[in-house]
């Protein structure tokens, strides 16, 4: 493979990564609208606590 298609192909994997985790985020926001323990959806989602904190602090700021 040459190296622009591996530069391609790189930059698939990235945005696939990157919609994964939006969609991620989306979901556990879902989850803490419906009151759902942080633990679980880190376990369900794969995001940080951090992540989730800074979700949840979003929310109660809208």
């Amino acid at each position: 493979m040459t190296q622009l298609g591996q530069l391609y192909e790189k930059e698939k994997i990235e945005y696939a990564n990157q919609k994964v985790r939006e969609n991620a985020k989306e979901i556990a926001r879902s989850l803490l609208e419906d009151g759902i323990e942080i633990v679980k959806i880190m376990k369900a989602t794969r995001l940080t606590e951090e992540e989730l904190l800074n979700l949840q602090n979003e929310l109660l700021t809208i």
